[in-house]
């Protein structure tokens, strides 16, 4: 599984880079991926998902309380 090392700040629009070291087995759904953003700092953890996977949880997902 392909992970950025950058993404764009969804606070401020900056440039996001990626904390830590690639896994030595490599990216796989279900993982965390912490990035700090370089101009306000803020930490966003990611979990990584199976784009492939139609539903992983039997959830939807623009519910935020999981019904």
């Amino acid at each position: 599984m392909n992970v950025p090392d950058q993404i764009v700040c969804v606070e401020c629009r900056g440039t996001c880079y990626r904390l830590g070291h690639v896994p030595p087995e490599g990216w796989e759904p279900g993982d965390w991926v912490a990035y700090r953003c370089g101009d306000c700092m803020d930490r966003f953890d990611l979990q990584l998902v199976d784009e492939t996977d139609d539903d992983t949880d039997g959830h939807d997902a623009t519910d935020p309380y999981g019904h």
